[in-house]
């Protein structure tokens, strides 16, 4: 199909992300199936990334009450009955 093209790919990545929604919203509104570059990945950061973003800045800082910790509501971060 035209649109599962590389030089398409290359120009929809280097655009304005309102002319990629644009084309997405076109092709789903004419029921024509999205290429994978089209696709939109899942929402929101990744929690992996985030707990190791995390983890290294509770070393880098050396506090003692870690993001794992709140998280978790364990330690210091622990519901007060």
């Amino acid at each position: 199909m035209i649109w599962d093209n590389d030089r398409v790919a290359v120009y929809l990545a280097s655009t304005d992300r309102r002319v990629t929604i644009g084309v997405r919203f076109a092709l789903e509104a004419l029921g024509i199936e999205l290429p994978d570059f089209l696709r939109r990945g899942r929402p929101g950061p990744r929690p992996n990334r985030v707990n190791k973003m995390m983890a290294a800045l509770d070393a880098d800082t050396g506090n003692p009450n870690t993001y794992r910790q709140e998280k978790l509501k364990i330690g210091a971060f622990a519901p007060r009955s």
